[in-house]
């Protein structure tokens, strides 16, 4: 009689087991299947990051590429605002680094970015005379060091401005022809402009 009953309770026992397994198995996947659903699908557009300008107004803006995975964005504001260079190699968490500080780095201009250099022009207005095309502005900015960019040169009364496949740039103005090369990545003596007519 006492061996009839140790099986009973081993077979008790086991019962036992496998109805707790059962109960365990079924309480996790309930937890999993909730996790599940208030997780946020990731592959959907969504915003990372934000940043104001506080009383500037945004013109324009453009993108530099450096080595290394850098980006840079350059936001133009209205004239006398500057621009505004934002790094953003980590978009999520994009960093307001330096201002081109110039009144005349922005405003009605058009902004290009090429190589280390960053070329802001005025847009061209309409005269009163015959519907020709009045002179503008150009201004480049070494930005081979986005957190402190440096004016090269500005040029007045431009007629057009060029760049060929070697990244030189050319200015065409009033004065003459101006030929620009971008600056090297290493920091170089700064030219006085004065010997330039600038």
């Amino acid at each position: 009689m006492t061996a009839i009953s140790d099986s009973q309770s081993v077979k008790f026992n086991s019962r036992g087991l496998v109805l707790l397994t059962s109960l365990l198995l079924v309480f996790i996947g309930a937890a999993a299947a909730k996790d599940h659903r208030s997780m946020k699908p990731t592959n959907k557009p969504h915003v990372v990051a934000h940043i104001q300008f506080d009383g500037m107004s945004e013109m324009d803006m453009t993108i530099q590429t450096r080595p290394g995975d850098r980006y840079y964005l350059y936001v133009q504001h209205s004239k006398g605002e500057g621009v505004s260079i934002i790094d953003i190699s980590r978009p999520e968490k994009p960093k307001a680094i330096g201002v081109l500080h110039e009144g005349d780095a922005a405003g009605d201009g058009k902004m290009t970015i090429t190589g280390n250099l960053a070329i802001v022009s005025e847009r061209a207005v309409a005269s009163s005379h015959g519907g020709e095309l009045s002179n503008g502005d150009v201004v480049l900015w070494d930005t081979s060091d986005p957190t402190s960019p440096r004016l090269v040169q500005k040029f007045s009364k431009v007629v057009k401005w060029l760049q060929d496949n070697r990244e030189f740039i050319y200015v065409l103005a009033e004065d003459g022809l101006w030929i620009v090369s971008q600056p090297d990545e290493q920091l170089l003596n700064s030219p006085d402009s004065s010997a330039f007519g600038g």
